[in-house]
């Protein structure tokens, strides 16, 4: 497969195009999921801010949910998944009081980066909150719904797709909690939960320091070579584009 062929699209649709190519790809998942049918093809989904970004279908009516994000491997620092602030502390029980501390923890750090996000006489407080809601916070950013059942990380430097056991990964991600250099909270030793930050180029209308501006909502972020370190035994398998 020529890679120049494929210059210019997205990892979804990149994914989507090559994975019929790679039958021992496809039969590693079909054992792994113990799938009766044989491939048919694979789309593209993902509306409605669903995670899911493609599908891979099979004869016997098996499709496979699969949610693919890409890294550069010179940076290899990237989003998982983000959100407003209101909306995570909706899904993870916060209250009304705490949304507000929050609040202004991430406004102040908009206001001067140079700030830790959870100043040090927080970060008791706040490591009982994420030390708790571990678990739950890394099954919503890797794969809110139960259906999500394949992980693919797709190196975009190297044209490697590395494919993982959804389940297998949830098992496996380590869960304590610390605190990182700039105040950002570090789950285990891959994720990491912080403010979003940008200049927020199409929100010139909204002050930086709103809770409302989109560099102050929040997202994890992943360590996607550290990932691929640790993550070997949940790994379906790999293929490189040529």
């Amino acid at each position: 497969m020529n890679t120049n062929a494929y210059s210019g699209m997205n990892h979804e649709t990149l994914f989507q195009n090559s994975i019929g190519d790679y039958p021992s790809i496809i039969e590693s998942i079909r054992t792994k999921y113990n799938i009766q049918g044989h491939y048919n093809e694979s789309f593209k989904t993902g509306i409605h801010g669903e995670k899911s970004d493609v599908k891979i279908a099979f004869s016997c009516g098996y499709n496979i949910d699969v949610n693919i994000k890409s890294y550069k491997e010179s940076v290899a620092f990237n989003q998982i998944t983000r959100t407003t602030l209101a909306k995570f502390c909706d899904m993870f029980s916060i209250s009304p009081e705490d949304q507000k501390e929050l609040e202004f923890l991430i406004t102040a750090k908009a206001g001067n980066v140079k700030t830790l996000l959870f100043p040090i006489e927080k970060q008791q407080k706040w490591k009982a909150f994420f030390e708790e809601k571990s678990k739950e916070i890394l099954k919503w950013g890797f794969s809110y719904k139960p259906s999500r059942e394949v992980l693919v990380l797709y190196d975009s430097s190297n044209y490697i797709f590395r494919i993982y056991s959804m389940i297998d990964v949830l098992s496996k991600l380590k869960r304590n909690v610390s605190f990182s250099r700039n105040g950002n909270v570090d789950i285990g030793d891959c994720v990491s939960f912080q403010r979003k930050g940008g200049n927020g180029s199409l929100s010139k209308n909204i002050q930086k320091t709103s809770i409302k501006h989109p560099g102050n909502n929040i997202q994890l972020k992943l360590k996607a070579l550290k990932f691929v370190e640790l993550m070997d035994a949940a790994k379906i398998g790999q293929y490189e584009l040529s």
